[in-house]
């Protein structure tokens, strides 16, 4: 067990820090699966300074922690989390290019926050993003792709934070940036999940492209037509995480296909359940618990591997792994 008080006195000795540090808190209620038990602290830190502050500090101490924006893409562990998390919310501002070409946004924020903006200001190039869960930060790392659009296509930098240590042996951390490069994604993939995986994005800039009144209109229709697909698409009718498992386009097969030809379809293990009108959405029929979606999770790979020889790869990402081997993968057997 850490000494939750400890880190959060010498991240108010590190500087002039600004946020809120809460204790105890459920995860559950944070996590679009609506699973996990609590969280010993939670940092909330309200500038990039402040989070900056927050991971040195962290790393200082040599304590494992998370960073988590809108929780939407995670199965937290019913078991809760000793460590740290680092919450990215409040880095939700957002500013508009002089040329107009680009938004700067913070991780922390919604793709609600970031169409209102566009819709506001009368930019487009964005819209294939509404309805999209979870933060911007999430997105970046995850390389989110919507209706045949990733993040990688629109993105033209990222700031973060980077951890490094000096030459006397002490952690520093340091506001970096990063410019686009193509070679660096590919599908569902970032560099943040690779070799700047110990970076914490802490904003984006974003291309986007000038309307006007009516071609704005035609925007703002495009963003409800893809919110209401996504809601007869059942995205939202019980709590998930969306697309469970990664496409692999060299099987030729969506991975929700896949798993429906295996008669996988509305299997149930406890309080999850494949959702029976999608073979790529594992639901919370209202009280899964972690346990149940990793052990249907688990189930769902191993059938489909002996029917088909195809490992499945999840694209959810399983936090009880993170402190240990962190392969992202069910480790209830």
């Amino acid at each position: 067990m850490y000494n939750v008080r400890k880190i959060e006195e010498n991240i108010n000795m590190g500087g002039n820090f600004q946020g809120l540090f809460l204790y105890d808190q459920e995860l559950a209620p944070r996590t679009t699966f609506k699973v996990g038990g609590p969280v010993s602290l939670l940092v909330e830190p309200l500038t990039v300074d402040s989070f900056i502050t927050a991971v040195q500090v962290i790393r200082t101490l040599s304590i494992p922690y998370l960073v988590l924006g809108g929780c939407s893409n995670v199965v937290a562990p019913d078991e809760g989390i000793e460590y740290p998390i680092l919450s990215t919310l409040k880095l939700s501002a957002i500013s508009l290019s002089p040329d107009k070409s680009s938004i700067h946004c913070g991780a922390g924020c919604t793709w609600k926050q970031v169409l209102d903006f566009c819709i506001e200001h009368q930019l487009g190039g964005l819209e294939n993003f509404s309805g999209l869960p979870g933060t911007l930060g999430g997105a970046v790392f995850m390389n989110a792709r919507c209706y045949d659009m990733s993040m990688s296509d629109v993105l033209t930098g990222v700031d973060y934070a980077c951890p490094s240590v000096d030459s006397t042996g002490q952690w520093t951390v340091t506001l970096e940036s990063y410019s686009m490069n193509p070679k660096d994604w590919n599908y569902k993939v970032s560099p943040f999940q690779g070799q700047m995986k110990d970076c914490p994005v802490l904003s984006a800039t974003l291309s986007v492209k000038p309307l006007n009144e009516a071609e704005t209109m035609e925007m703002k229709c495009r963003s409800e037509h893809f919110v209401a697909d996504r809601e007869k698409k059942g995205h939202f009718s019980y709590p998930s995480a969306g697309s469970v498992f990664k496409n692999n386009r060299d099987y030729g097969k969506p991975s929700g296909k896949i798993v429906d030809e295996a008669g996988l379809r509305g299997l149930e293990l406890g309080g999850a359940q494949v959702a029976p009108w999608h073979g790529n959405f594992i639901i919370n029929k209202g009280n899964a618990t972690a346990e149940d979606i990793e052990r249907l999770v688990d189930l769902v790979q191993k059938i489909v591997l002996e029917k088909t020889g195809f490992l499945l790869e999840p694209e959810i990402i399983f936090l009880r792994n993170i402190d240990s081997s962190g392969e992202n993968k069910p480790t209830i057997k």
